[in-house]
C-alpha cells in the first residue's frame, strides 16, 4: 500500500511538474507575440510577420493572438488583417512608476535638445533584447523625420538610439542577443539589420562616440544617437535624433553628438 501511495504522489508531482512547465512556456509565447507585434505594428503585424518573428507556427500564433485579442491586450484590424498592441496594455502600463519616473527625469533634456536641433528627439530605454521610445519631442524644421513613436519597440541594434546602447553591452552579450534576434532582424528590408551588419555599426559607433543610423528604421530618414550609461541605478538609456537622409553631413552628425553629449552631462550635474 505504502509503495503504491509513493508512485500515486510521484504520478502527481510529474503531471503537475509539466503543468508548470507548459503554463510558463505558454506565457513565454504570449508575451513574445506582444512584444513581437509592439515592434512591426508600425510596418504592419500580419500572422504571418508574427508568426516568422517569434518562431512559432501560424496555427499557434494566430490561437495567442485571438486570446490576446479577445482580452484587450491586442487590438485586430479586420481591413488590414494586422494586430495592434490594445488598450488594456496601455492601461496595466500606467502602473508602471519606474518608467514614469526616468520620463519625468530626462524629458526637459529631449525638449531642449529637439529646441536646439530642431530634430525630433527620442528617449530610447533597454527593456531585455529590446529599446523601448519612452518619449519623442518634434522637431520644428519644414521636413521632419518621425521614424517612431512613443511605446514602440525596437530589437537592440536598429535605430540609432537602440544602436548605441548596444554598443555599451560587452561583446558576449551583444553575440547572444543577436543571434536570439536573428528572426526578427530579418523583417527589415535591404539586410542592413542582420547581425554581421550590426556587429559592424557597434565597432563603428564604439570608434566615433555616437550611433548613427540610415534608414534601417524607416526609408528616408537619418539618425543619431548618444548612450547615457548607468549611473545611480539608472535604466540603460540613449538619446537620439532624426532627420530627413541626406540633410546632415558627418561634421553635423559630430556637432550634434557632442551637443547630445554636453546636454546629457550638464542634466546629469544638476540633479
Amino acid at each position: 500500500m505504502e509503495t503504491k501511495s509513493v508512485t500515486s504522489e510521484k504520478r502527481i508531482a510529474g503531471k503537475s511538474g509539466r503543468a508548470l512547465t507548459d503554463g510558463a512556456q505558454a506565457i513565454r509565447r504570449a508575451v513574445d507575440i506582444l512584444r513581437a507585434v509592439a515592434h512591426i505594428q508600425r510596418m504592419g503585424a500580419t500572422l504571418s510577420r508574427v508568426a516568422l518573428a517569434t518562431g512559432l507556427s501560424t496555427s499557434t500564433a494566430f490561437r495567442i493572438l485571438r486570446s490576446l485579442s479577445e482580452e484587450r491586450l491586442l487590438r485586430y484590424d479586420p481591413m488590414g488583417r494586422c494586430y495592434y498592441v490594445g488598450a488594456l496594455a496601455y492601461e496595466l502600463g500606467l502602473a508602471a512608476l519606474a518608467e514614469e519616473q526616468v520620463q519625468a527625469g530626462w524629458r526637459n533634456v529631449v525638449d531642449q535638445i529637439a529646441r536646439e536641433t530642431n530634430l525630433t528627439t527620442y528617449l530610447m530605454a533597454r527593456s531585455d533584447k529590446d529599446a523601448v521610445c519612452l518619449l519623442c519631442a518634434q522637431g520644428s524644421t519644414a521636413l521632419r523625420a518621425v521614424p517612431m513613436d512613443v511605446g514602440q519597440r525596437l530589437p537592440l541594434g536598429v535605430g540609432a538610439g537602440s544602436l548605441a546602447i548596444l554598443a555599451t553591452l560587452e561583446d558576449e552579450e551583444i553575440a547572444e542577443i543577436l543571434i536570439s534576434q536573428r528572426a526578427r532582424l530579418e523583417l527589415y528590408p535591404g539586410g542592413k539589420a542582420r547581425p554581421e551588419r550590426i556587429l559592424e555599426r557597434v565597432e563603428v559607433t564604439r570608434q566615433q562616440g555616437f550611433a548613427f543610423s540610415d534608414g534601417i528604421v524607416a526609408s528616408g530618414s537619418t539618425g543619431i544617437g548618444v548612450a547615457i550609461m548607468p549611473h545611480d541605478g539608472l535604466t540603460q538609456l540613449a538619446i537620439s535624433v532624426s532627420a530627413v537622409a541626406g540633410t546632415v553631413s558627418l561634421k553635423n552628425m559630430r556637432q550634434m553628438a557632442s551637443f547630445i553629449d554636453a546636454t546629457i552631462e550638464g542634466h546629469r550635474k544638476v540633479r
